[in-house]
């Protein structure tokens, strides 16, 4: 009997000791996805060098692929980083980026088989599948419609503790990112381009009126008229469909720009955080929210050479990439500072583009300060050695892609979390123009508040679990300036208070070879039929 309490007693210990996040892991399951039909290929010589004799053009680029792997018929070739009057010579020449080609075949042979045969070539550097990622966020419809002051609905902006966790536990009065106190700092500049890489967005929508960057030195007119390789590429790229619509068509970018840059003060909508940066629209998802790598790494090489300094991922995969680790390289060394998702499992997978070294990746808090651990559709904020920090990405209301007039709609992951943090970079480089993608690091890491969330997890200094902390916009502003006031923040119906105290740590080094993944799934609720008409997407599992 003695036997049996002391074993029953230990297993309680146990409950209470071990952070409930490392328990429940919803939506964890992953598969290697990646496109039919064709691969990348990065070759260690010039392909004049390789091709036939008296060839010019894509016959010569063909040739060449067909002479390295004769029984895989070639059908098309195409450079995945065309070469522009607008890109960085020096990078180019540091990366090869001239030696990226997507090959494409009509050959029955599984992709992998075939990237593993060109890979013996003493002409091929790696041959790879074109991974496919996915949006870090999924779209909720408000059940009840409120009050018109949209403001309100945004916990993130102005927490009062109303709003309970998806797990039903109180809100925290204060558990946000300090932005009022911000915006009496900055609130932007016109000068700040934000690259918004996403499925696109809703270019007339009243609330972003005046926000989206334009190319000025092109028309529609059918030529590419400032000679950066892309034609009529007006208000940006879509690289899904290979055209200058960038039309959202999934509703993940809508949301991702409203939550970045929405109009404010205008009576309509709701207030971005930046209220008056750009933003330049890169559609590298499809109409499922799901998008291939060499999307990913050529909507980087565009941002980086047609002015955008910060440049939004909202979106992961589980596949490491030589090739799209290359564009992220690329884009860092041309200043850009870009923020990823660390994604949506609820463990410690690591994903990409978060996961490389150039990379500030974010992972999402709840209404109460601590890990979101359940979405409002499931699953949970992942965690690893390579967060950076966390902001507010539970129900976080936004823009529609459908309907102007519709603000009953709020998505969740920690997608919604990342553009909150490319919102604060954008005022820090609008407040110091002369600040570095390093710069914009250290001050958003530096004064990121510690141990505000679940005490299992939140513990002194940069964790696996919050980073350096959840953000704080007046702080971030503030940084160098006189010491900031600490804020009380009270949980709603609890009398326990807590102190956000600011905190500047060395960076950690980051550690942990990348390797090569095998797996990434969609979230199980991609698969629910909802009013976003789901369509099956034909892709290699």
């Amino acid at each position: 009997m003695l036997r049996n309490i002391t074993i029953f007693a230990f297993i309680i210990l146990l409950s209470i000791l071990i952070p409930s996040g490392t328990i429940i892991t919803n939506e964890n399951v992953n598969k290697s996805r990646y496109a039919k039909g064709h691969f990348i290929v990065k070759l260690k010589n010039d392909i004049s060098q390789i091709a036939a004799a008296g060839l010019s053009g894509n016959a010569s680029e063909i040739s060449a692929f067909k002479s390295i792997l004769a029984e895989i018929n070639i059908t098309k070739v195409k450079k995945l980083f065309p070469h522009n009057l607008h890109n960085n010579t020096e990078l180019t020449r540091k990366y090869e980026l001239d030696k990226f080609y997507l090959v494409y075949t009509d050959s029955e042979k599984d992709i992998t088989e075939i990237c593993s045969e060109y890979e013996k070539s003493e002409n091929v550097d790696f041959a790879e599948p074109d991974f496919i990622g996915e949006s870090a966020g999924k779209k909720t419809y408000k059940l009840s419609k409120p009050n018109d002051e949209f403001f309100n609905r945004q916990w993130g902006l102005n927490n009062d503790g109303s709003v309970r966790t998806t797990s039903g536990r109180p809100g925290k009065a204060g558990a946000d990112m300090n932005v009022i106190n911000g915006w009496e700092i900055e609130t932007g500049s016109e000068n700040v381009i934000v690259a918004i890489m996403d499925s696109g967005t809703k270019l007339d929508h009243p609330d972003l009126d005046g926000r989206i960057w334009v190319n000025k030195n092109e028309t529609k007119n059918g030529r590419d008229d400032d000679g950066n390789g892309f034609t009529d590429d007006v208000y940006g790229w879509n690289f899904a469909y290979e055209n200058s619509n960038v039309k959202d068509d999934g509703g993940h970018g809508t949301n991702i720009s409203g939550t970045i840059g929405a109009s404010t003060n205008n009576l309509i909508g709701f207030a971005g955080i930046d209220q008056h940066c750009k933003l330049m629209i890169c559609k590298n998802l499809d109409d499922e929210n799901l998008g291939e790598y060499s999307w990913w790494s050529a909507s980087l090489y565009y941002a980086a050479n047609n002015g955008a300094k910060i440049i939004n991922m909202s979106e992961g995969g589980y596949d490491y990439s030589k090739t799209l680790n290359t564009a992220i390289d690329y884009a860092y060394d041309a200043g850009c500072l870009i923020v990823a998702s660390m994604m949506n499992k609820n463990n410690d997978d690591k994903y990409y583009p978060a996961s490389f070294k150039n990379v500030l990746a974010v992972g999402a808090t709840d209404t109460d300060d601590r890990r979101c651990m359940q979405f409002t559709w499931g699953g949970g904020s992942n965690w690893g050695k390579h967060i950076s920090v966390v902001a507010p990405g539970n129900r976080i209301y936004g823009l529609d892609y459908k309907d102007s007039y519709n603000y009953d709609v709020y998505w969740s992951g920690t997608s919604q979390a990342t553009a909150y943090v490319s919102g604060l970079a954008a005022l820090l480089l609008s407040q110091d123009p002369a600040r570095t993608n390093k710069d914009l690091k250290e001050v958003i890491t530096s004064t990121a508040v510690d141990q505000v969330g679940d005490p299992r997890e939140d513990s002194p200094g940069w964790d696996e679990y919050y980073g350096y902390g959840r953000i704080d916009i007046y702080a971030a502003l503030m940084f160098g300036k006189t010491p900031v006031e600490k804020r009380v923040i009270k949980e709603k119906n609890n009398g326990a208070n807590y102190e956000e105290e600011t905190k500047q740590e060395e960076e950690i080094q980051k550690t942990g070879e990348e390797k090569q993944a095998k797996a990434v799934d969609r979230n199980s609720s991609d698969k629910q039929k909802n009013t976003e008409g789901k369509k099956a997407r034909k892709v290699e599992y």
